[in-house]
């Protein structure tokens, strides 16, 4: 049992979406590869442009994020796309019974300080091992570190 919300046959494709976001982003193929054990992710950076939103008088304002805030979520955002995941990941005894906790284009939260941050051709990524993933989710809209978060 997969903790994964990608199926085995939808996998291709997330590749294939991955590989053309970050031609668009960079001008380049996405061709990186964890060794062993390590997956590499994408670091949620929330989009500039949070809303519109239409005044009394009929007028819309856009709401944008200051530059700050989206650098800031490079180092503290703990959602992550998965874009690679190495070949001796998710092998061995500890994962017999489980499988893979993740594949390629799920949305996993990562813990903040137990992965590689790294900036891989402009774009802020990280490379982690396969067990420090904490959860998949379905969005990384869904989540904000503990420092933004709010009470309920």
């Amino acid at each position: 049992m997969s903790m994964s919300n990608i199926e085995p046959h939808e996998e291709a494709l997330a590749k294939k979406l991955i590989n053309d976001e970050f031609i668009s982003i960079t001008g380049l193929a996405f061709d990186m590869r964890p060794a062993g054990y390590l997956v590499a992710v994408k670091i949620y950076v929330r989009p500039e442009e949070l809303k519109t939103i239409t005044q009394e008088d009929g007028t819309e304002v856009t709401l944008y994020l200051p530059d700050t805030i989206r650098a800031e979520d490079k180092y503290s955002s703990v959602s992550a796309l998965v874009c690679a995941v190495g070949p001796e990941a998710y092998q061995g005894e500890k994962f017999e019974r489980s499988g893979p906790w993740c594949k390629v284009g799920d949305w996993i939260l990562i813990p903040r300080y137990e992965s590689t941050m790294v900036s891989y051709r402009g774009v802020a990524m990280a490379l982690l091992p396969d067990d420090r993933v904490m959860a998949v989710i379905a969005g990384p809209e869904d989540v904000m570190s503990g420092k933004f978060a709010g009470n309920f």
